[in-house]
């Protein structure tokens, strides 16, 4: 399969980040872009094995201001685009156990207030009254916002891919990026299993793969594919369509709506950097057994289905977004550690308004590359 010569920009990566950055590349009036995929679909790696959750209650300011873009473009998602209804704004509530953690969440709340989010707290007996089924006897309080939600991964990435295409954009599936032209400290090609495209612009959007993309330019880039398992019950007559997603963050585990049933996940904080997706089943009583103690009834279900993915991890848990200093013609847009779908249509935007207008509309420098090496990091604390 032979690709073009040349393209205006080349996107390697064509997850939800990658589709969502051609897509409002074309809104902008860039035609011709070029996305290459080694997979034969769109979204067939990280993407297609998210959870699926969308939310602005994050520690880190620059996250809540994202989301908050993200949340109002998924909003209009399906009118926007032409499609059916891809967000369902169920909400997130997060479930505090621990007196300090508590503190620091009631702390949060005011700081995402005054960005106008509307977040509650509630006390364990609102919390009980919200959710019947959860135990709250342990609990300090809990936090909730009503616009959090949650999304379909796989129809977003197809949504962004079809009218990206729409608007001029090339997808080459089954390709291999292999490499860069270079030309000085500059980026001046991608080399393909299909051939080299010329091009004045290279978006890394390669997911868990983004840390070898950035070293085809000499750059270092602190991304590490972990493994995150998600496991799945037979249909629960209290799995409600209204169910929020529920995160306890003694534990660690998170719980939502799926399929009729619940979905439940849980980070294995041991688990070392790799590209393994198969499904690690001994895991699988280190989730149970938490979420059993927060939804006794969740003893009666029935495990129906499992699978992991990979989250793409900075040391300090945030994105890395825009064009490192070292190098010309290169934009990153990598290690979203876990809420890469929930930044999808933000990023996209304002990477694409990066390009063609020369900065994004938002100050995105708490994201730059080279915070790593000038200052002490703050890392984004709310991770799941």
């Amino acid at each position: 399969m032979s690709v073009p010569d040349s393209a205006p920009v080349v996107v390697i990566g064509a997850g939800c980040i990658g589709a969502s950055i051609a897509y409002h590349l074309g809104r902008r009036g860039v035609r011709d872009v070029v996305v290459i995929e080694k997979e034969p679909f769109a979204g067939a790696g990280s993407t297609g094995k998210a959870a699926g959750g969308i939310r602005a209650q994050f520690s880190s300011p620059i996250n809540v201001l994202i989301s908050m873009r993200s949340i109002e473009a998924y909003e209009r998602f399906a009118e926007e685009m032409e499609t059916d209804p891809v967000f369902f704004p169920v909400g997130y509530l997060f479930l505090l156990a621990d007196a300090e953690r508590w503190a620091a969440f009631r702390s949060q709340v005011e700081m995402q207030r005054g960005f106008g989010l509307d977040v509650r707290t509630l006390t364990p007996e609102e919390v009980r009254a919200m959710v019947p089924e959860l135990r709250t006897d342990d609990l300090q309080g809990a936090t909730f916002h009503g616009r959090d939600g949650l999304a379909n991964p796989h129809e977003i990435t197809q949504v962004y891919v079809r009218q990206a295409r729409r608007l001029g954009a090339r997808f080459e599936f089954g390709v291999t990026a292999t490499g860069f032209e270079m030309q000085g400290a500059r980026v001046t090609g991608v080399r393909t299993s299909g051939g080299t495209i010329s091009t004045p612009w290279v978006v890394n959007a390669a997911g868990p793969h983004a840390a070898e993309i950035a070293g085809w330019a000499g750059i270092a880039l602190p991304v590490a594919p972990i493994r995150r398992h998600c496991f799945t019950t037979e249909p629960l007559p209290f799995a409600h369509e209204r169910l929020p997603m529920i995160v306890d963050m003694k534990s660690g585990v998170y719980m939502h709506r799926e399929s009729g049933g619940l979905l439940m996940g849980l980070a294995n904080r041991e688990e070392p950097p790799g590209f393994d997706t198969s499904v690690n089943w001994d895991l699988l009583e280190r989730v149970v057994e938490p979420a059993f103690h927060r939804m006794p009834l969740l003893e009666q279900a029935q495990i129906s289905n499992a699978w992991a993915g990979l989250y793409e991890t900075t040391p300090d848990h945030n994105a890395v977004l825009g064009p490192p200093d070292a190098v010309g013609g290169l934009m990153l847009a990598n290690g979203f550690s876990g809420h890469g779908l929930m930044h999808a249509p933000a990023v996209g935007d304002l990477i694409a308004e990066w390009i063609v207008e020369g900065r994004p509309g938002l100050d995105l420098r708490p994201l730059r590359l080279e915070r790593f090496s000038e200052q002490a990091v703050l890392a984004e604390s709310n991770v799941i």
